[in-house]
């Protein structure tokens, strides 16, 4: 079990570039959750919150921040509000929280052009998740499945930026496993359906400790 989370809930973070399909599987995996009774909770970030707010208009070019460590620090403001405001109530209550995006996405975006120890440090009181899923995809994959929306968002319209991305998430997964974290790379490029399975087996093995009475084959989808 994770030593940092000691609450009664679990912590599950999907991430993955744009066009990776977290939204996705986060929605699928609560659903999965309410059908075996376990409570549960799907949130995102940038949050829904007041600084969360602000970062969405940054990202959708609504408003440009001065500076990227201005982008950096706002977004892990978001997130330390985030926790204290949403994700922790709910852990305490034995809620089940699936985040799409996390900790993890600044340090792969925001290290594009901040230090990425920097980027680390800002959100080092960000709670550490159980569980980790980040779905590995293509440039390619992730711009066909969102190359059809009116508007483009920040980092979205550019595949070599894009393509970098992808790196950082890679160097950020190794920094954070080094110092123990549970993250799991699967390919995201598969049917949704396929991805689904992967992400629930996942989440079964971390969500066993916690609901040792839970039937966590029920309903789960073939793999």
């Amino acid at each position: 079990m994770n030593p940092h989370n000691t609450h009664l809930g679990v912590l599950i973070v999907i991430e993955g570039i744009d066009g990776a399909g977290t939204t996705t599987q986060t929605d699928l995996l609560v659903a999965w959750l309410t059908r075996i009774g376990i409570p549960s909770l799907a949130t995102r970030e940038p949050s829904d919150g007041p600084i969360g707010v602000v970062a969405r208009k940054h990202l959708g070019r609504h408003l440009d921040l001065a500076s990227p460590e201005a982008e950096a620090l706002a977004f892990a403001a978001d997130r330390m509000d985030h926790v204290a405001s949403e994700i922790v109530p709910a852990l305490e209550r034995g809620i089940t929280v699936v985040a799409d995006r996390y900790y993890l996405s600044s340090l792969a975006y925001q290290s594009l052009s901040c230090d990425m120890e920097w980027v680390r440090e800002i959100n080092r009181y960000a709670l550490q998740p159980d569980l980790t899923v980040l779905l590995s995809v293509s440039v390619d994959v992730g711009v066909g499945r969102f190359s059809g929306r009116a508007r483009l968002e920040r980092f979205e319209d550019d595949p070599d930026e894009l393509a970098r991305i992808v790196a950082r998430y890679e160097a950020a997964v190794t920094a954070l496993r080094a110092d123990g974290e549970a993250i799991t790379v699967i390919d995201g490029a598969r049917s949704t359906a396929e991805v689904h399975a992967d992400v629930v087996r996942l989440a079964a093995g971390v969500l066993a400790p916690r609901h040792p009475g839970a039937d966590l084959t029920a309903g789960r989808p073939p793999a």
